[in-house]
């Protein structure tokens, strides 16, 4: 009985994954504040590694991490491997060291999104020698931050609620 629920479960999320894909990268679907758009696929992925063990949460992120390099970065496998490390240890953390709670999930939240998202700009923009690099990240990292930070929030209610409902009691 355990097994079937946790398969529902992760064509759950996997079904999630493949939505909020299509909504980030259809042109025109989401509003644009501050001429960004978030980044959906980085804080599902960590929403999922609050839930799951390490094993199936890097999965998760080894997804979301190849539909970002699709999708988003012209850094291939940039998100691929951070997303990858990065759900591990957060499906390793919350298993055996944290207890999930609404404040614990906005801290990993805010960390993980914000660090990725300076660590992509750094290495697609800083790096590659671009200009004006002040002013694409005040005026677009700043806000593509705040904006998936809140679309985060509403991501861990929705797999939370996935998960609650989708496991043997």
């Amino acid at each position: 009985m355990d097994r079937r629920y946790t398969v529902f479960r992760y064509l759950a999320y996997s079904l999630e994954l493949l939505l909020l894909f299509i909504l980030q990268t259809t042109p025109r679907l989401l509003p644009e504040i501050f001429g960004s758009k978030p980044l959906l696929l980085l804080p599902a992925a960590i929403t999922i590694s609050f839930f799951e063990s390490e094993i199936p949460s890097m999965f998760f992120g080894l997804a979301s991490g190849l539909l970002l390099d699709f999708g988003y970065s012209d850094n291939v496998g940039f998100f691929t491997i951070t997303l990858t490390l990065s759900c591990f240890f957060i499906g390793l953390i919350f298993r055996d060291y944290l207890v999930i709670s609404f404040l614990n999930a906005t801290v990993f939240i805010v960390m993980f999104c914000t660090s990725l998202l300076i660590l992509h700009f750094m290495f697609s923009y800083v790096f590659a020698g671009k200009g004006d690099v002040f002013y694409y990240f005040s005026h677009h990292i700043i806000s593509r931050i705040v904006y998936t930070f809140v679309c985060g929030i509403l991501l861990y209610f929705l797999n939370k609620f996935l998960y609650k409902n989708l496991r043997d009691s």
